[in-house]
């Protein structure tokens, strides 16, 4: 290991720094006030620069009307001690303000950004299909002229990521955090990678001696005994289960581990929860990263050194003379450098806030109903007012939300099917002032859907319901009926009349009846038509009644009329009866 470099504030003499715009230095008569430079773990670096600008007896801000601070600008800042100056920042000018206080002072405030910036401006939304995590981060980066990437590796390739209305900078920043990866962005190039604690040290600071202000402080609230991570396995109907006991090969800080801490808690496990079908991998990611984010924050703090340019995000840091809980290496998670008066001083921050990108940055959904209006969340009960006369022809109902206004004439309500489309689909209404569930698209108030109907106590459903769930059904409210039942095995649609079929596969028959007894069966035995009065079969062409076996007709009285002819043949054929037998024909003929 090299020798530790220990800043000493009275080896050196004044502050000094260098400024490019587009390559060329800054006007040396440019009088700057103040020079800071941040650069934070998943953050944009920024800059800000002071300078004096503005005459109040010439009413005018003359560095100001230049084009040397024009935004879009590029531009590079190098700071040191004594002329030995080194770059500290690479970027663009983004923002350009003028000031003038109540005391007279007057001053121009340059707000520079990172190249990395551009990722952050702007909503996307695509899918990226079988690729790993640090390929789209590749991916995402290439997008912007002058950005490089250094992205370490990950493992598991997705079937389907989707991005949706994301800037690019926080979709990477989301997916970085899942990995258990940080971002850290230094002068145009974007390093995405898990922490690496086990380096040297580039710096060592000491109570006593180099250190100027600092604060430490170590929280047990945020520190696990473990972390469980699970989501649904649909192929196997179960929960898919990842657990982190221990943030890998991570060096904690101080002499207290993070495991000791958790015990103030008294949390056995910190439980991630994703209803969807999230692969075992990922899920192990997600433990790993979690519980990596918690011994990050285990101890944070921040120590104000004479400057010094060599310690950047990412670096580990020595700490000595502040005591056994926070002596020892940390890890660095923002630098800032502050340049005024003829003097500059390094503020190191350690330690990693653990609280989560999404929760901190508010912004990285998109507003509610696109901030367009009030939005509306979750599902709404509704009230059906109305079922025709669409004023807009688009086969909507109305409906009244009543938690908007009770007293209203209501909503027009789009209605979800079970199937759609151009002249088919099913088609179920609801009845007037039945109960249905609304969601709304976008959260959007105006924009309403029926999702479905609902019974209650009030309104009872036809069927009693039973844990066996054998009954199921369609049924309207004039009592017709399509009725399942999984038990008997039989479906059956009838009518309020008596009119019926059904299909009995228990019974192993199917049965027609209507309302005047008429029926017809067909079963193991065959086919039986029953009638309490007559059965008429006709034919417009032919009819053929035949039999493998026999035939019978039997009846008081059988007629059987031919308008042409009529042929009797058989094998052997007998005429018989107890009465009279009478053949009559113009012409009979016997053999």
């Amino acid at each position: 290991m090299e020798e530790l470099i220990i800043p000493n504030p009275s080896a050196h003499d004044v502050a000094s720094f260098n400024v490019l715009l587009d390559g060329k230095a800054m006007d040396a008569s440019y009088e700057v006030l103040s020079i800071s430079i941040e650069k934070e773990i998943n953050r944009i670096p920024t800059a800000k620069i002071v300078l004096k600008d503005g005459d109040a007896s010439l009413t005018d801000f003359e560095i100001s009307n230049k084009e040397d601070f024009v935004p879009g600008k590029e531009i590079i800042i190098k700071i040191g001690f004594d002329s030995n100056n080194n770059k500290a920042f690479k970027g663009i000018i983004t923002k350009h303000t003028i000031k003038v206080k109540e005391n007279g002072n007057t001053q121009l405030l340059v707000e520079c950004r990172d190249l990395s910036a551009r990722m952050t401006i702007g909503r996307h939304s695509r899918y990226f299909l079988n690729k790993k995590d640090s390929e789209v981060f590749d991916s995402l980066i290439g997008e912007y002229k002058g950005l490089s990437g250094d992205i370490k590796p990950t493992t598991l390739k997705h079937k389907e990521l989707v991005q949706h209305h994301l800037s690019n900078w926080d979709f990477m920043l989301l997916r970085a955090e899942a990995n258990g990866m940080l971002v850290n962005v230094d002068d145009g190039t974007v390093k995405i990678s898990k922490p690496d604690t086990s380096q040297d040290p580039v710096l060592q600071v000491a109570y006593g001696s180099s250190i100027i202000e600092f604060e430490a402080e170590m929280e047990a609230r945020g520190q696990w005994a473990n972390v469980s991570a699970s989501s649904w396995d649909y192929t196997n109907q179960a929960l898919f289960k990842a657990e982190s006991s221990e943030a890998g090969s991570f060096t904690q800080h101080g002499n207290v581990s993070g495991a000791d801490l958790s015990k103030a808690a008294d949390l056995d496990k910190f439980q991630l929860q994703h209803s969807g079908h999230l692969l075992e991998q990922e899920l192990q990611d997600w433990a790993d990263g979690t519980m990596l984010r918690s011994r990050l924050g285990k101890i944070r703090g921040r120590a104000r050194v004479s400057g010094f340019a060599g310690i950047k995000p990412g670096h580990m840091l020595k700490l000595s003379g502040v005591g056994n809980r926070f002596n020892g290496n940390a890890y660095v998670t923002a630098v800032k450098q502050d340049i005024g008066d003829g003097t500059w001083y390094t503020h190191i921050q350690f330690g990693l806030d653990p609280e989560r990108y999404m929760a901190a940055q508010k912004e990285v959904n998109d507003f509610a109903a696109a901030g367009l209006l009030g939005s509306i969340h979750g599902l709404q009960i509704g009230k059906v007012l109305q079922l025709e006369n669409d004023p807009d022809g688009e086969d909507r109902i109305l409906v009244k939300i009543p938690v908007i206004d009770n007293s209203s004439n209501g909503t027009w309500v789009r209605v979800g099917c079970l199937d759609a489309g151009s002249n088919r689909g099913s088609f179920f209404r609801p009845e007037i002032d039945d109960e249905v569930i609304v969601g709304f698209i976008n959260d959007d108030p105006r924009h309403a859907v029926m999702l479905g109907m609902l019974n209650s106590s009030a309104k009872k459903a036809p069927l009693k319901a039973q844990d066996a769930n054998d009954e199921k059904g369609f049924f309207t409210r004039s009592s017709m009926r399509i009725h399942f039942n999984d038990n008997s095995k039989t479906i059956t649609i009838d009518t309020p009349a008596g009119n019926s079929i059904q299909l009995d596969e228990q019974g192993t028959k199917i049965e027609i009846k209507d309302q005047n007894n008429n029926k017809i069966t067909m079963n193991s035995s065959g086919i039986s038509m029953e009638s309490p009065k007559n059965i008429e079969i006709k034919a417009g062409v032919n009819l053929t009644v035949s039999a493998g076996a026999s035939l019978s007709i039997s009846g008081a009285s059988i007629a059987v009329k031919a308008d042409t002819s009529l042929g009797l043949e058989g094998a052997a054929t007998k005429l018989s009866s107890s009465g009279i037998t009478e053949i009559s024909g113009s012409l009979v003929k016997i053999n």
